[in-house]
């Protein structure tokens, strides 16, 4: 069906949009207006486990929570990202975040073969062995290339883990951001330990999961654990992945949404002046309005895990092998009468990021391309080398450029 409605698209020369989940906020990525088509995947949710149980063949209309699900009933884990609620395969495209990086690789990496709709609606696979090059632009690359309708992905023996939530005084920010810093680096010890923060002026939560049950608390959390919390919202707990994910999964309010994002090196320093800048906006005024920085230390050892997980054929994120963070910046609003301050604030919170952490010698040029807004040049900031493959590969499997003319919006290789 997917071929057929792109043979359709092409020859009425008609805008269109791919949707699975419809996460991202970006306007246009997973929408169209009434003059364009809607590729809504969400009816492709076949979801079968290989005889051996390591590789799950998933519709790309399946959510996280799907594939953990059934991961979970057999003993091991689905690689997707923190929140059960998104789409497998926008989350998959971009790259995609997960609890452990730094032993199972980027979600992307855990691809072992992609089902594709090209342009001229003939049908492919891409994966190590064939179409290599439509397989490594695909992971990181978005929706340039075709519309992915199967992934065929590894699942992880990672099932039983340990982990804790809690949250602090915003006004401790002297405190907790130098801790965070420190089980960053510890992260560089103990791949098995991982940490996710969301910081708004009003809440701070943090996030801690340790690859394996673990009878006392890990070592490396310790300038965290060492803190007095304000609350704890998860005792430690020995329980599973997919546990971890549903406790993580709140539900989601209908607000309008914008995104930014930055990558940099860590630094102490750093995250508290820019917590201390967060607060020095001050709260925002209007209903349900909130500015929250998402922060996802990044252990070193991502890249070459995922690389070969992925059959020794590397993604095209061009992540650093080395320390770093993925920040993102979430504005969000309940009424359009807030979406100008919101839309102001977000900006502003880039603008002093940028411009710090270049300044402080911090910022990295990569960007996460689930967390990017719509005026980032995500493609470019993969590199140089990693545009031009991204360019070729469009124009191989696509030459007359349907995913570049008709798309109705994303981060296109043809505007990069």
């Amino acid at each position: 069906m997917v071929a057929k409605g792109i043979s359709i698209v092409t020859e009425a020369g008609s805008k269109f949009a791919v949707r699975n989940g419809g996460h991202n906020p970006n306007v246009n990525f997973a929408s169209v207006d009434g003059n364009g088509v809607l590729f809504d995947l969400s009816q492709m949710d076949t979801l079968t486990l290989s005889s051996d149980n390591t590789i799950m063949h998933i519709g790309t209309g399946n959510k996280g929570g799907d594939v953990q699900k059934m991961a979970d009933s057999v003993g091991r884990s689905g690689v997707t990202g923190v929140n059960t609620g998104v789409g497998i395969s926008g989350l998959t495209l971009g790259g995609g975040y997960t609890l452990f990086s730094q032993l199972n690789g980027l979600v992307t990496d855990n691809v072992v073969s992609f089902e594709v709709v090209l342009g001229d609606s003939s049908i492919v696979n891409a994966n190590a062995t064939s179409n290599t090059d439509l397989y490594k632009a695909l992971r990181g690359g978005g929706n340039n290339f075709g519309i992915v309708t199967r992934l065929d992905m590894k699942t992880s023996p990672i099932h039983n883990i340990w982990y804790t939530i809690m949250t602090f005084d915003p006004t401790d920010y002297e405190k907790f951001m130098p801790a965070l810093a420190q089980v960053q680096a510890n992260m560089e010890k103990d791949p098995k330990a991982n940490v996710y923060f969301l910081a708004s002026a009003q809440e701070v939560e943090c996030a801690l999961f340790y690859a394996e049950p673990a009878g006392a608390n890990p070592d490396a959390f310790a300038p965290l654990l060492n803190l007095t919390p304000l609350e704890v919202a998860a005792p430690p707990t020995n329980g599973t992945v997919y546990g971890l994910a549903q406790v993580m999964s709140v539900p989601e309010p209908a607000l309008g949404r914008m995104l930014s994002s930055i990558d940099q090196k860590p630094s102490a320093d750093f995250y508290v002046a820019m917590y201390k800048q967060l607060l020095a906006a001050g709260a925002p005024t209007g209903t349900k309005t909130d500015l929250t920085l998402a922060i996802k230390p990044m252990g070193s050892r991502v890249s070459s895990v995922g690389t070969k997980q992925a059959g020794g054929v590397p993604n095209s994120l061009n992540v650093p092998a080395f320390s770093h963070t993925w920040i993102s910046i979430l504005a969000q609003w309940q009424d359009d009468k807030d979406k100008d301050q919101m839309t102001k604030r977000l900006k502003d919170m880039n603008s002093w990021m940028t411009y710090n952490a270049r300044k402080s010698n911090l910022l990295l040029p990569t960007l996460f391309a689930n967390d990017a807004g719509a005026d980032q040049n995500v493609m470019a900031s993969y590199g140089a080398d990693s545009l031009a493959n991204l360019k070729a590969v469009s124009k191989k499997y696509d030459p007359a450029q349907v995913f570049q003319k008709l798309q109705a919006n994303g981060f296109l290789v043809s505007k990069a």
